[in-house]
C-alpha cells in the first residue's frame, strides 16, 4: 500500500509539468471519479488578494450555523492536508493516499498537474463526505483555472491588482477579463474590486452572463467604533452585526468580512437555498468573523509570535498586497522593523521592495526552499541598489536568526513559502 510520504512525492512530482490553463484535463479527472463537482452546493472565490480571508470568513459562518462546511485553498503553510478541510479539519493522510492512489491512471493518461490533480481530490473528498457547501479557492485567474468547472451558487470577486502579469495579462483590465471568467449564466456575481478599469470588465462579463452583480459595499454597510476601533459593527437587509472583533486584523480584513457577509446576503435572498442560511443570523456571523481563525485553520495574515522579539507573520506576495499590509502595519506598530523579506522570482519584486521600505530598518533578504524563489543574493543587490540597509540571510532560518539580534518587532513577509518555513522554524523553537 503507498505511504502518505509516497503520495506527496509523486503529488510534488506533477509540479515538474508546471501549469496547464484549460479545463480539458481537470474534466477528464473528475469524470473518471463520477463528476464529484456536481454533488455539492459551492461558492467561487476569485481575485488577486484576499480570497483565502474571504474564503475563511464564510467557511467559519456556515460552521457556526451548523451545517457541514468544506474549504479548499492553496498554497498551504506548513502542511499539504491543509488545502482540504472540512468543518476546519483537514483531510486525514490516509483519505489522501486513497484518493491518489485511484486517480493516478487518469493523471497518468492526461499528464495532469499538481493542482489539477489536487483539485479533483478534494471535489471526490466533499462530495464522499456529503458538505453542505463547499468554498472553493481559484488557484489562478480564473476563466481556465481548474476550479472552475463549479456551477456555484455565487461567483465572488475579491480584489483586482497587477500579479501574475506574464500569465493574465498586463493590465487591470486584461487581468480583471481572467478573474471574472469564473462568472456563470445567471449565477449572481458579488464583488470588492474599486478599480473602475477592472469594474468595466467585470459588468461586461456579467451582463452578457445575465448575472446579477453586487458590490459589497452596497450590500453591506459597515462602521468602525470610535472609541474601540477594534470594533466593528456590520448591516445589511438581512444582517445587523455591532461591535464585533473580527478575527483577522486589519482594515483590509474588515473588507474581506464584508464581502463575505454580502455573499451570504445574496445567497440568502434565494430560496433555492433556504435550507442553506436559515441557521445563518446574527449570532453566527459574530461567532464566525470572531473564531475565524479556529474555525478555518487559516494563519499568516499579521500573524504575531513570540514576545520578545516579537514576529508578525503575512503572506502578502505581491505589490498590492504589500502595501495592504504596510497600511494595515501603520496603525499596528510605531517604530520600524526588521524585515525578513523573500520572494518568487516572478513577481514584481523591485516594487515589492519599494513598498516595503517605508516600515524597514533593516531588509533581509532570504531565499525559501522552492526552484520559483528569488536568490537571496539576488535580492539584497536590489535592496541595496536603492541605498537601503540590507543584509544578506540566504535560508528562511538563517535570516530568522539574524533578525533577532537586530532588536525589536520583526516583520516576516513576501512570499506564502517564506511563512511557511518562519512558522516551521518559529514554532519548533517556540520562539
Amino acid at each position: 500500500m503507498d505511504s502518505y510520504k509516497a503520495t506527496l512525492r509523486h503529488l510534488y512530482s506533477l509540479q515538474h509539468r508546471g501549469m496547464k490553463f484549460g479545463l480539458r484535463n481537470i474534466r477528464y479527472l473528475l469524470q473518471s471519479v463520477g463528476n464529484p463537482e456536481r454533488q455539492f452546493r459551492s461558492i467561487h472565490i476569485a481575485g488577486t488578494n484576499g480570497k483565502g480571508s474571504t474564503a475563511a470568513f464564510l467557511a467559519s459562518i456556515w460552521m457556526e450555523g451548523g451545517y457541514r462546511t468544506g474549504l479548499y485553498t492553496s498554497p498551504h503553510l506548513l502542511r499539504f492536508t491543509e488545502r482540504i478541510r472540512i468543518n476546519g479539519r483537514e483531510i486525514p493522510e490516509r483519505r489522501l493516499v486513497s484518493y491518489t492512489k485511484t486517480l493516478r491512471p487518469a493523471i497518468e493518461k492526461v499528464r495532469a498537474t499538481f493542482f489539477e490533480a489536487t483539485t479533483c481530490i478534494a471535489f471526490q473528498y466533499f462530495a464522499d463526505e456529503g458538505v453542505d457547501v463547499a468554498i472553493i479557492e481559484a488557484g489562478l485567474g480564473g476563466r481556465l483555472d481548474s476550479t472552475n468547472v463549479l456551477l456555484p451558487m455565487a461567483s465572488v470577486i475579491t480584489s483586482i491588482g497587477l500579479d501574475h502579469t506574464d500569465i493574465l495579462g498586463k493590465t487591470i483590465g486584461a487581468i480583471a477579463r481572467e478573474k471574472g471568467g469564473i462568472i456563470k449564466h445567471a449565477i449572481p456575481c458579488v464583488t470588492a474590486t474599486e478599480d473602475e478599469n477592472a469594474l468595466i470588465q467585470i459588468r461586461s462579463i456579467a451582463a452578457r452572463n445575465h448575472s446579477t452583480l453586487g458590490h459589497a459595499k452596497r450590500i453591506v454597510m459597515c462602521a468602525t467604533n470610535e472609541e474601540r476601533p477594534e470594533l466593528v459593527s456590520f448591516k445589511s437587509r438581512s444582517f445587523s452585526v455591532r461591535d464585533v472583533s473580527v478575527g483577522l486584523k486589519g482594515a483590509h480584513q474588515v473588507r474581506n468580512a464584508q464581502l463575505a457577509l454580502a455573499t451570504l446576503e445574496v445567497i440568502k435572498k434565494n430560496p433555492k437555498y433556504r435550507s442553506l442560511t436559515i441557521w445563518v443570523n446574527n449570532a453566527t456571523v459574530r461567532r464566525g468573523f470572531e473564531n475565524v481563525v479556529k474555525n478555518a485553520g487559516i494563519r499568516g495574515r499579521l500573524e504575531m509570535l513570540g514576545r520578545s522579539p516579537r514576529f508578525v507573520l503575512d503572506v502578502a506576495h505581491n505589490p498590492p498586497g504589500i502595501h495592504t499590509l504596510v497600511e494595515a502595519l501603520r496603525s499596528l506598530v510605531s517604530k520600524p522593523m526588521t524585515v525578513v523579506f523573500g520572494v518568487m522570482s516572478d513577481k514584481d519584486y523591485s516594487s515589492m521592495i519599494d513598498g516595503i521600505t517605508p516600515l524597514a530598518s533593516t531588509i533581509i533578504a532570504v531565499a525559501p526552499a522552492t526552484e520559483r524563489a528569488l536568490s537571496a543574493r539576488t535580492l539584497v543587490r536590489h535592496v541595496c541598489r536603492r541605498k537601503l540597509p540590507g543584509r544578506y540571510g540566504g535560508s528562511v532560518a538563517k535570516g530568522l536568526m539574524l533578525a533577532k539580534t537586530a532588536g525589536g518587532q520583526i516583520l516576516v513577509t513576501g512570499s506564502h513559502y517564506v511563512v511557511g518555513e518562519a512558522l516551521k522554524y518559529l514554532t519548533s523553537k517556540k520562539s
